[in-house]
């Protein structure tokens, strides 16, 4: 497996006490016990979809600058996979965009080799795309990236006999990566509408010849797949079309390690 990026130092033995913080009431700061002491904690994408909750034993890093309120930052966190294993999984939604980087940088895609001209953050009419890659055959494509952490078991593969295999992990069936997934107040309306608009700009991209694509990293090696998330229609929809127009749907799987390590794992089916 091809190396994407590694930490230069990370604290183990971390444990989330309550977030938010008893002394800083915002849900990006925690409190955690790290070597027997209390101390404060940054992070980055608030509960990573629930998933960071209390007791929630993670990996950190030390914030070396004296301007910052919390001393440490929530980096890589344990999650149950089976019945048997955990997985690690990064907790910071930039995370993606650095991996894709590195991705392309190693030439670890076949289609993205030896490119002439990579940026990021590219605007495209009123939009703006994570990247613009001008490929070695003079083809110019937008991809947009998204991180992913969230996973469930495929219910249609659930015997009758299991009540809650979500609670047991069962070993046997198979596991998607979701995507998205947040707060919303009223059910009928998208997660996200950037989300929307960045799947319609991409059909609109690829209407005007030029190349696009949309990539899930996956920031666990657990999965089986990825699918879009029941919980917003409207978004499963949009990708559905996306993918009927001719958008290049990729999802990709890493794998971290607790020396924090991230390592290209494999590329996994889009379910739609």
């Amino acid at each position: 497996m091809a190396l994407l990026y590694s930490y230069e130092k990370l604290y183990s033995n971390a444990i989330l006490i309550k977030r938010p913080s008893k002394a800083i009431k915002s849900p990006y700061i925690a409190d955690i016990i790290i070597d027997n002491e209390e101390e404060l904690a940054h992070c980055p994408s608030l509960g990573v979809s629930g998933l960071l909750n209390d007791e929630a034993k993670f990996l950190c890093s030390k914030n070396e600058t004296s301007t910052r309120k919390s001393k440490y930052t929530v980096e890589l966190t344990y999650l149950p996979s089976t019945l048997n294993t955990i997985v690690l999984t990064n907790t910071n939604p930039q995370f993606g965009n650095k991996l894709f980087a590195s991705i392309i940088k190693n030439n670890i895609i076949d289609e993205y080799k030896n490119p002439l001209i990579v940026k990021s953050e590219k605007k495209y009419k009123d939009s703006r795309f994570d990247f613009y890659i001008k490929k070695a055959n003079n083809k110019e494509e937008y991809i947009e990236v998204k991180s992913v952490v969230l996973c469930n078991f495929d219910k249609k593969e659930y015997p009758k006999s299991v009540k809650n295999p979500e609670i047991q992990r069962l070993d046997t069936y198979k596991k998607g990566a979701i995507f998205p997934d947040g707060f919303r107040k009223n059910k009928n309306v998208p997660i996200s509408e950037r989300a929307i608009k960045h799947l319609k700009t991409l059909v609109d991209c690829k209407k005007n010849n030029y190349d696009a694509s949309l990539y899930f990293i996956v920031q666990r090696d657990d999965c089986d797949y990825f699918k879009p998330s029941d919980v917003d229609q409207f978004y499963s929809k949009e990708l559905e079309n996306t993918i009927q127009e001719g958008v290049n749907v990729k999802a990709i799987s890493v794998k971290w390690t607790d020396k924090g390590e991230c390592y290209f794992n494999k590329i996994i089916p889009v379910i739609v």
